[in-house]
């Protein structure tokens, strides 16, 4: 078996996939607007690799155990459909289908939430996903994260438990992402591709010889796919 791990955001997304929730929520005045200022902080360190991942990815989940669980969901869903699906490259989803079609088990592997994680895989076809995760309390998600958390060190850590529990060595396997906080795993696997490279990963691709993709085309005007709604654990 081989294994092709995808990253989310910049890599099979046009954007943050956090940043386009919170203009969401900001849009509805259900969140400050001073929000949207330090979601945009939040990328410009993640371009630079500086992000303090733990302090944005605690806020994040607080923000949304503001909302009673069904009510969360239903802003997210409406939050995938107006802002991040239109956003989900093409291209993304034909390599998807080029690994398949080769017998590949496809995993996007990203620090994003469990919730618009499954979304994004079922539109795109993946077969799986790693993702951040946290329990349901009180009817309310809470900042609990199971640790690590697919990011960095984390995303590698999660990555190569995922594979060894499947009897697979990440040398045999592929990763598709577009930073250099992605670096742990790009270097594990066997077939790192940089997709939409920042500067520092174009710079380093281009040392090591790595594949170098540019991806365009988004799915505007698309339809959600149907998916099923997850269970949180409690």
């Amino acid at each position: 078996m081989t294994i092709v791990f995808f990253d989310l955001d910049h890599t099979l997304l046009k954007g943050a996939n956090g940043n386009m929730v919170v203009r969401y929520m900001v849009r509805r005045r259900l969140m400050r607007p001073g929000a949207a200022w330090r979601a945009a902080r939040y990328t410009l360190l993640y371009r630079l690799n500086r992000i303090p991942y733990m302090e944005v990815y605690k806020w994040t989940f607080r923000e949304c155990g503001k909302y009673p669980l069904n009510q969360l969901l239903a802003l997210l869903d409406e939050a995938y459909e107006r802002y991040i699906l239109p956003c989900l490259f093409q291209e993304g989803r034909e390599k998807i289908a080029e690994h398949k079609s080769l017998g590949h088990l496809t995993v996007i592997a990203t620090a994003a939430g469990e919730y618009i994680s499954e979304k994004v895989r079922v539109q795109l076809g993946a077969d799986d996903r790693i993702a951040a995760t946290a329990p349901v309390r009180d009817g309310r998600l809470t900042d609990e994260l199971e640790e690590p958390i697919p990011f960095g060190e984390g995303k590698l850590w999660r990555a190569r438990d995922y594979a060894d529990k499947r009897g697979v060595p990440l040398e045999g396997c592929w990763f598709y992402s577009d930073s250099l906080a992605d670096l742990p795993l790009l270097e594990a696997v066997g077939y790192p591709v940089a997709v939409n490279p920042s500067r520092g990963l174009r710079k380093l691709a281009d040392r090591r010889g790595w594949p170098v993709l540019h991806w365009r085309k988004t799915l505007r005007g698309e339809k959600p796919a149907a998916a099923e709604r997850l269970s949180f654990a409690t």
